[in-house]
């Protein structure tokens, strides 16, 4: 949990130390964000924003831990990298008063008018990061099963708690651009560089730690949803429906027109 309103965990946030879960390997870990920033323990990188603590180098992200949830009907969103939004309160000056740091999959936002606190909230991305990072992470479970769970196993290849290598985001990202954002089954090309999400990189083989090309394929999310019953049933989530959803609606004509296989029967099912 992110939040542990425990006496010591106040303590140690007061005093500006992370609060750290776990024994080994991935750790799940919250800080007070101006402190550790004002420390030179943030530093802002292409693939995320790091927290140097003990030595070690911890990628997450950072969010409004309170925020006007009843008033906008909607939680904070997170980012992962100083974009034109997190660029703006560092300008101003207002941004170390706002933030705390995580890498949690979920955290507790606390209502700023009501002080309500809203248990274990899954974070959308900003839309600006979104734009600049161009890869498949929309909410904070997404960026959570990108983190590295054991750096111990015997394997030379780190891995995810998903059981993905620790750079996938970047292989992923870079197998899709060398294939010109096309999907490698219907063949539609993605060129609005925010849509890019809509394209995945599928394993042929079902062994994500098997990045070699040869075992590679760029799916836009229809054709990757019905790879296989797994991968239906993987979809078959509310999310991840919404996601094929708002796909289908922006490019059925584009769909249509190169006679996508699946597009029919994704229209029969949503009649059902």
């Amino acid at each position: 949990m992110l939040y542990q309103f425990e006496i010591l965990d106040k303590k140690l946030d007061e005093w500006g130390f992370p609060i750290i879960n776990g024994n080994s390997g991935f750790q799940s870990i919250r800080t007070d964000f101006k402190k550790a920033y004002k420390a030179g323990k943030i530093e802002f990188r292409e693939d995320g924003i790091y927290l140097i603590h003990d030595g070690q180098e911890w990628k997450g992200y950072i969010y409004m831990p309170t925020y006007r949830v009843e008033k906008y009907g909607q939680v904070s969103r997170f980012h992962l990298k100083r974009c034109s939004v997190i660029d703006d309160f560092i300008t101003s000056g207002m941004f170390n008063t706002y933030y705390h740091w995580s890498n949690n999959a979920h955290n507790d936002i606390i209502d700023r008018d009501t002080k309500k606190v809203h248990k274990e909230q899954t974070l959308q991305l900003c839309s600006k990061c979104r734009e600049e990072l161009f890869d498949d992470i929309v909410d904070t479970e997404d960026f959570f099963n990108t983190l590295a769970s054991d750096d111990s196993n015997d394997s030379d290849i780190e891995i995810d708690i998903f059981g993905y290598a620790r750079e996938w985001q970047k292989i992923s990202k870079n197998y899709r651009a060398k294939q010109d954002f096309k999907c490698e089954s219907c063949s539609i090309q993605i060129t609005n560089p925010v849509d890019r999400r809509y394209l995945h990189t599928h394993h042929k083989n079902g062994d994500k730690t098997n990045n070699k090309e040869s075992n590679l394929e760029c799916l836009c999310i229809l054709c990757h949803s019905y790879k296989d019953i797994r991968h239906e049933e993987y979809f078959d989530k509310k999310r991840m429906l919404k996601e094929i959803s708002a796909f289908v609606k922006s490019y059925r004509t584009d769909l249509a027109k190169i006679n996508n296989p699946y597009l029919k029967r994704y229209d029969n099912e949503q009649i059902k």
